[in-house]
């Protein structure tokens, strides 16, 4: 199992590639913990290819044509050249019935989930007020379209917002902006489940500005709370603005990296 650092997109990404790790460590895993986006059918699709790999099918002509139909189907499928090579490909299919209701996500789960997909957003714009600023939050998990029906099993959960669905961009985002709900519903759920990472700092600085907000205090003469609300703001952007490098390192993991990504 590996860590290495993107240094190039400032991401760290977690790696596991050796076969008997995939069997005995990542397969049990996702078969006792099932995924619940339709990242699920991608699973049992890769669950298929390690298993091809396992009985060593992939050595063979007709095993490596099975596995390449079974990779057609997964995340964007083939690339061009790999359709050049197997011209008879059919993608694999699965018959899923959605696990998702209204009733069936886990909070552990779902914060799990939040510190990887939400975002936590401190708004600051023009208007034509006093301080000549406006606020407003803006708490949003955003998910390929294909999971709309997990999006919207958010408004349920939280009990409130509501789910954008832009087509054009085959994106889909539950959002939720106002002011009470996010003190009332957002904040009680994420101080009871906590997010990990640095996503957490943000939820820190986005609940600061959130009561700020709350009470009024970004409004007072002296503008004391509306730069608090900035400076939390830039705190939150900070996070994300580390200059790229152009390359990357393992820094944790029992692996050896044996190959450039």
């Amino acid at each position: 199992m590996i860590y290495y650092w993107l240094f190039d997109s400032s991401a760290v990404e977690f790696t596991v590639s050796t076969l008997k790790d995939l069997v005995d460590v990542i397969l049990p895993h996702f078969d006792n913990y099932p995924l619940i986006t339709k990242k699920h059918s991608d699973y049992l699709l890769f669950k298929q290819i390690v298993l091809l790999m396992l009985n060593k099918e992939h050595n063979t002509i007709e095993g490596i044509q099975k596995t390449v139909n079974l990779r057609a189907s997964l995340n964007t499928g083939l690339s061009k050249d790999l359709k050049e090579a197997f011209p008879i490909t059919i993608p694999a299919t699965l018959n899923l019935e959605s696990s998702i209701k209204n009733n069936n996500l886990h909070p552990e789960w779902v914060a799990g989930f939040s510190t990887g997909e939400s975002n936590f957003f401190i708004a600051v714009q023009k208007s034509k007020t006093k301080s000549g600023l406006s606020t407003s939050l803006r708490f949003s998990i955003a998910q390929h379209s294909r999971d709309l029906l997990l999006l919207e099993s958010f408004v349920n959960f939280f009990g409130s917002g509501f789910v954008m669905n832009y087509k054009k961009r085959s994106v889909c985002e539950f959002i939720i902006t106002k002011i009470d709900h996010i003190v009332e519903h957002i904040i009680p759920f994420f101080d009871k489940h906590p997010i990990l990472g640095s996503k957490h700092l943000n939820f820190l600085d986005f609940k600061s500005a959130a009561y700020i907000i709350k009470n009024k205090e970004h409004l007072n003469e002296d503008g004391l709370g509306l730069e608090e609300i900035l400076q939390l703001k830039r705190r939150i952007t900070s996070l994300y603005s580390n200059k790229a490098m152009n390359n990357h390192s393992v820094v944790y993991g029992t692996e050896k990296l044996d190959q450039k990504r």
